[in-house]
């Protein structure tokens, strides 16, 4: 046999390359190996968990192995981190709880007993899931008895009374659940519970008790129920009730439907969208929620129909009873408040934030949460507890009937169309009137509607603000918007689209100047109208044809004037015009027809008004102004003699006056119309600085005739429109009677002022004596009014009163 041929010592690779070799061909099949075990899907855990027993295996295998070097930590791909071997053994012995040094025998044995216990729980749960039927309700009793005042006992049953305890009217269960857990695992198919609580025992419970005897004297069951909810227990019914809520209820307020909340009797919130609920669950028949919502709907229905019937039919009257008053509200509803009377003027729309809830009282007494709209100059939205007190019915009456629109707080819906479109309109007016708005006041009263006389109101918080502040309140800075405040890009809209609930919900008043009597009032803003120009005013007005085309244009172009001509700034850009003549000739009524004319607000002043002292006079003075040069007003200085007379040496405080007067008017540039009847005592001073003089001289025949004409086809409009109202107010008039005497009229010697007293006063008459106002009452007063002055004649020695002036010089 030949022997092998032995290579070269010298050719063989050193044992420490053999070993390295060896090694490296080791490493490669562990990664190999590792690649294999890990999936895409593998976790980061699992793969750590791999490393580790990689790692302890290769070390068990050679010692001399040494450990792999660690990987950074940023190192993001798995794939090239280095790996070690995976014990399955000791896994498996982990997962059977035995020791990881059992035999091989023990492993497989215990391996067997695992896989047929796992069996039989399998079974177990196709015999329980077989057993468990679909899902149901359950209504539960609990009963909490006052006098041993132990928790709430538990009954399937709907409990009876016995003649036991105070008021014999004891409750009592056949079929108690005493271990309420251990019941909802025995009954998996249940989904929810209707809870229904019950006291006895009690002294609150005996009025009660009482009013529902059964005939033989015994307390029913049901007085004692206090309350019911139904408490969610499936995860999967709250998984559909929330499926199911997302459409019926969108946008509506509800409950959460988590598991184990609570829905409570009388289910207002499905009551309200009954329409919206039935719609949803008619489209979604086949969908995965609506066996477990049709379970509650059955439910719901079938307790409610007939509370529901009855809550339907009583609003569809308008009416509701004390039982039923949960029903009435909703959050996010337009509600009506009497808190400030029930005239329709002080109706206050407000918003419900919250559903009615009702407080322990011996009267009923409940709150709801209300806000509505505020305005200081900024419209902010505020809220309050509303008070819902003071029913119309009698003591525990729960079932007396009684009118919505009676409560203190009732919603929009069961008030009148009158009513609601009243509140419309009112916060229509209210808009127009947040910046500035001159408006008229309507009053009505019982007897007729009407334009109150003089009656026009400068509507203007702004100023309202700056003139009323304090000294503190000047130093404050303007608040910045808050979150509750309306945009401010809203306020220059002039009709900007809020909804009812902005303008339904503004206040009921706001505070507005009375142009007549220089005063800050509250106004009702329902009786508050834009202002009705009357431009025929002008052309009423019995003066020369040439002087009123003067008026007319200096008026025009003063208006049209924006640009000032005087070189100083600030200074001549007034019109001044100065109305001269006897007393009704027509001066007041000129200016009173150019603020119509200009559509301008006419504010009139007069020395009662400004006082005597200089410091006084100028402080007004600046005042009535700067109102006018803010709102734009024809200014009328009434019977301005006081100021315009000539200075002195004798009488200093008069000059201060009239020095005052002068240098006020200075800076001016609005129109100011004076008027004066003693043009002759006026000081030097103010000839430069008046545009427009006028003299009225004393009406001749022709236009006293004019005058009494004018004032019988004002009459005749009035009594038209007065018929129109049905009015009972006047018995007529016979205005053509009245024009066929119109010579006769003209020839009595009276003023502008005195004929339109004389027609005043025998309207009174004729309504005294219950006839028509005829040509025999205006004689009678003219009568009575050529008797004084024949008198003053005769004691004048027979010299007129502009002859008397003439003469002194001063007209």
């Amino acid at each position: 046999m030949a022997s092998r041929s032995r290579r070269p010592r010298e050719l063989e690779p050193p044992r420490a390359v053999i070993r390295e070799s060896r090694r490296e061909s080791s490493r490669s099949e562990t990664d190999r190996r590792r690649r294999r075990r890990i999936s895409p899907t593998s976790s980061e855990e699992d793969i750590s968990r791999i490393k580790i027993y990689d790692d302890a295996s290769a070390q068990d295998s050679d010692p001399e192995y040494p450990p792999p070097p660690p990987e950074p930590e940023n190192d993001t791909d798995i794939r090239y981190r280095p790996m070690v071997p995976f014990s399955w053994r000791n896994e498996i012995c982990r997962f059977l709880d035995i020791s990881p040094d059992a035999l091989d025998e023990e492993v497989f044995q215990a391996m067997g007993k695992a896989a047929k216990t796992l069996k039989e729980v399998e079974q177990m749960k196709a015999r329980y899931e077989a057993r468990r039927g679909p899902p149901r309700y359950e209504v539960i009793h609990s009963v909490r008895c006052e006098q041993s005042r132990m928790e709430g006992r538990l009954y399937l049953d709907q409990p009876w009374v016995v003649e036991s305890g105070p008021n014999n009217a004891h409750l009592r269960g056949s079929q108690p659940i005493l271990n309420f857990e251990l019941f909802l695992e025995r009954n998996k198919e249940v989904v929810f519970v209707v809870y229904k609580d019950y006291r006895c025992c009690g002294r609150q419970q005996n009025s009660r008790s009482k009013a529902h005897m059964e005939p033989g004297g015994q307390v029913e069951a049901s007085s004692l129920l206090t309350a019911e909810h139904i408490s969610i227990i499936s995860p999967e019914l709250s998984s559909a009730m929330v499926d199911f809520s997302e459409t019926a209820l969108a946008e509506f307020p509800h409950t959460d439907f988590k598991e184990g909340e609570e829905m409570k009797h009388p289910y207002i919130w499905w009551f309200h969208r009954r329409k919206e609920i039935n719609e949803v669950l008619g489209k979604h028949e086949l969908s995965s929620w609506s066996l477990m919502v049709n379970l509650v709907r059955e439910y719901v229905l079938e307790r409610m129909a007939e509370e529901w019937e009855t809550v339907d039919e009583l609003l569809a009257r308008k009416k509701i009873s004390l039982k039923y008053m949960d029903y009435l509200f909703v959050p996010d509803q337009i509600a009506i408040s009497t808190e400030q009377g029930r005239d329709i003027s002080k109706l206050q729309g407000v918003v419900t934030q919250g559903w009615l809830e009702r407080r322990p009282s011996l009267h009923y007494s409940a709150i709801v949460n209300v806000r509505f709209w505020t305005f200081d100059g900024t419209f902010r939205k505020v809220s309050k507890e509303f008070s819902v007190k003071d029913l119309p019915i009698t003591l525990l009456a729960e079932m007396e009937e009684f009118n919505i629109t009676d409560l203190p707080l009732y919603p929009i819906e069961y008030a009148s169309h009158e009513t609601t479109e009243a509140l419309r309109k009112r916060g229509r007016m209210f808009w127009k009137c947040r910046l500035r708005n001159y408006v008229g006041l309507v009053h009505e009263t019982s007897e007729e509607i009407r334009d109150s006389i003089g009656s026009r109101f400068m509507v203007d918080i702004a100023t309202h603000k700056k003139l009323h502040r304090d000294a503190k309140a000047r130093a404050q800075r303007q608040p910045s918007p808050g979150p509750n405040d309306l945009e401010s890009r809203y306020m220059s809209q002039g009709n900007p689209d809020l909804g009812d609930d902005f303008f339904v919900c503004l206040p009921t008043s706001i505070f507005g100047f009375n142009m007549d009597k220089k005063e800050w009032v509250k106004l009702d803003v329902h009786f508050l109208r834009d202002v009705v120009w009357n431009t025929e005013a002008f052309d009423f007005l019995v003066v020369p044809e040439e002087t009123k085309l003067l008026i007319q244009a200096v008026v025009t172009n003063q208006l049209q004037t924006t640009e000032n001509a005087d070189l100083i700034r600030g200074k001549g850009n007034g019109l001044f015009i100065l109305l001269h003549g006897g007393p009704g000739t027509g001066k007041t009524l000129t200016a009173e027809s150019v603020a119509e004319v200009a559509r301008k607000p006419l504010y009139r002043v007069t020395c009662g008004d400004i006082g005597t002292k200089a410091e006084d006079v100028e402080q007004y003075l600046n005042v009535v102004l700067h109102l006018g040069k803010t709102w734009g007003c024809v200014v009328l200085l009434d019977e301005a003699d006081v100021f315009l007379e000539q200075r002195s040496l004798v009488n200093l405080e008069r000059n201060a006056l009239v020095s005052v007067f002068l240098r006020v008017l200075e800076y001016y540039d609005g129109i100011l119309i004076l008027t004066s009847n003693r043009v002759g005592i006026f000081d030097e001073a103010f000839k430069s600085r008046i545009q427009l003089n006028l003299r009225y001289r004393n009406l001749d025949r022709d236009q006293r005739l004019k005058i009494w004409k004018n004032f019988f086809i004002r009459l005749r409009r009035l009594e038209e429109e007065a018929s129109t109202r049905h009015s009972d107010l006047s018995y007529g008039a016979k205005v053509d009677e009245m024009l066929d005497k119109l010579d006769e009229l003209a020839e009595a010697n009276l003023n502008g002022r005195q004929i339109r007293n004389a027609v005043s006063t025998a309207r009174q008459l004729a309504r005294y004596q219950k006839e028509p106002l005829s040509y025999k009452h205006l004689t009678v007063v003219i009568t009575e009014a050529e008797k004084f002055d024949e008198y003053l004649l005769e004691l004048n020695r027979t010299y007129t009163a502009d002859e008397i002036q003439r003469d002194k010089g001063e007209r």
